[in-house]
């Protein structure tokens, strides 16, 4: 199934919007042709009659087809532009639902501004699709097919000669220039998505192009994108210009062919004299249905690009899949806190990030028993954040073993298996909302007073009350109106919040001066008294209770 098809086959039942739209459209152009033909023959037939009386069923025509017109034209847009909107909100979820699979592992690989303009740039190009490549033609068959009718009803010769010229006009035509322009259409798409990242990539890092003084690397890469693209755009102006000028001029020759030929019918008697004003009108009236189709051949090639971008994100095979059937993990209860708790038990553990690569965790083996806080440490590059991602389900193991209560983790669905761990890591995320939402994501049932338990637990309490705001201040965007310190509190707050039987604190710590970090710890472990806290560092905290210690060396896990 091409991209085209299959972005199509995404918006489901929303395709009657487009169904219906295209019948509006049909109506407007039919109205068109009825308003015109009767307008020339209210005019030719009041020179010949001395009084209005014998025009007012025409004149009644005209007034019809003039407000059917205006009205269906205002119905088409509304319910075009209305279904397109429905229609793109669910390609967009569609699309969502397609690349939640594939973070972090897959989605790592392409730039952010690169998503983005999936998302946006390239989903709002498919509104192009529903309005101006799908309804256009379905709607100009309808109408082209009324007016070769009521041609015929005076000649066959006519019927002929407009369904001759508007073959010309909208197949032939558009058909060739799409050949001609259907690479720069497609180029112009992805070098507007390489723009839009750059850019992005660009206004993110400003503030260090300003401190190096080296604005001119954005503009400059901006200003070779741009001038990458003006060929494209120059290609497709020319062809928007040869279209619209061929169009014009076989409208011309149209109007006269059917007029010439209505001319001899009068002269040999098989017309009456006061319908010929009414055949080149008509003729004329039914190219506005033909007028579009060029552009839509112009926006079906851009469509065609972004669907292929869409669905070619949306088919990459994910780095982790859920297991079929998946197992299920039974949970353990520490009755003296009413909470659920979990053992894990790292088995001969060998992982590498690519086929090729060198092996990060080599055999690495580790038992931690549930309720039990595990300090593990070594240098950068050791393989200890590796370990935390595997845990988490973002990437798949395939060498060894890892168990929850017994349990293989990969057997485990991929909710399941998230729900049993929480992370929080140096560049963790923090939405450009209030402090109060970003807390929440940890257990959206919690009240003010939950929510302010958890940020005492970090030493962060006072701080939020003390906030002109309280929990309603806005975090910035990634969390970037709080300090360094504030913002890790913030994550391990939200964190704590989840009561997950598993904690991993991946260097969670590492922007709080040592008092701080052994406040902070002394607080988490008491939130999670009887569960599971893994704490991975390069130096091992001065704090008591810390029940096994494990260095990282080299891929492998040792017991100091």
């Amino acid at each position: 199934m091409s991209s085209t098809r299959r972005v199509i086959s995404a918006v489901g039942g929303y395709r009657w919007w487009v169904a219906v739209t295209a019948l509006l459209s049909f109506i407007t152009l039919g109205a068109g042709i009825g308003l015109l033909a009767m307008s020339a023959f209210l005019i030719s037939k009041s020179a010949l009659v001395d009084t209005t009386i014998t025009l007012a069923l025409t004149i009644l025509g005209v007034r019809v087809f003039a407000m059917t017109r205006a009205v269906s034209r205002y119905a088409e847009r509304y319910v075009g532009h209305l279904g397109t909107f429905r229609i793109l909100t669910r390609i967009r979820m569609w699309f969502f639902r397609g690349i939640e699979p594939l973070a972090p592992a897959v989605l790592m690989q392409h730039r952010s501004g690169d998503l983005l303009t999936r998302i946006l740039a390239d989903i709002d190009t498919l509104q192009d699709l529903y309005l101006r490549v799908l309804v256009p033609p379905v709607a100009a068959a309808l109408a082209v097919s009324l007016g070769c009718i009521l041609l015929v009803g005076f000649s066959p010769w006519l019927g002929i000669a407009l369904f001759v010229f508007v073959c010309l006009c909208g197949i032939v035509i558009p058909l060739a220039l799409h050949r001609l322009t259907l690479s720069s259409s497609s180029s112009l798409v992805q070098e507007q998505a390489n723009l839009n990242a750059t850019l992005v990539e660009g206004i993110t890092g400003i503030a260090d192009l300003v401190a190096f003084g080296r604005e001119d690397l954005l503009l400059g890469r901006a200003e070779h994108i741009t001038a990458a693209q003006e060929p494209a755009r120059k290609q497709l102006a020319q062809a928007r210009g040869i279209a619209a000028g061929l169009t014009a001029l076989l409208v011309g020759l149209a109007a006269l062919t059917v007029l010439g030929f209505g001319v001899s019918l009068v002269s040999g008697g098989s017309l009456e004299g006061v319908y010929l004003a009414i055949l080149p009108l008509i003729t004329i009236a039914t190219f506005e249905a033909v007028g579009p189709l060029s552009a839509a051949y112009e926006h079906l090639g851009r469509s065609r690009a972004a669907a292929t971008r869409l669905v070619e994100l949306v088919d990459t095979p994910a780095s982790v899949a859920e297991p079929s059937p998946s197992a299920k993990l039974t949970l353990q209860d520490n009755t003296s806190a009413a909470l659920t708790v979990v053992d894990l038990t790292v088995t001969d553990l060998s992982f590498r990030y690519a086929e090729g690569e060198p092996l990060v965790l080599q055999q690495a083996s580790l038992q931690i028993p549930a309720g039990s806080f595990a300090v593990i440490t070594g240098p950068s590059g050791s393989g200890k954040s590796t370990l935390s991602n595997l845990l988490l389900r973002f990437w798949e193991y395939s060498k060894g073993s890892i168990q929850l209560n017994g349990c293989e983790l990969n057997r485990l669905g991929l909710d399941e298996a998230r729900s049993v761990v929480a992370l929080v890591a140096q560049h963790d995320h923090l939405f450009d909302t209030t402090l109060r939402d970003n807390l929440l994501l940890g257990d959206s049932r919690a009240d003010d007073e939950r929510l302010f338990e958890a940020c005492d637990a970090v030493c962060l309490g006072d701080w939020v009350r003390a906030l002109p705001a309280g929990l309603e201040e806005r975090a910035g965007e990634n969390g970037n109106r709080l300090s360094g310190g504030e913002r890790q509190r913030v994550m391990i707050a939200r964190a704590l919040l989840t009561e997950a039987p598993i904690l991993i604190l991946d260097e969670a710590t590492e922007h709080l001066d040592e008092e701080m970090q052994l406040d902070v710890l002394r607080g988490i472990l008491r939130w999670r008294s009887g569960l599971t806290t893994i704490m991975i560092t390069h130096e091992a905290p001065n704090i008591s209770g810390i029940d096994l210690r494990l260095q990282c060396s080299k891929g492998t896990l040792s017991e100091i």
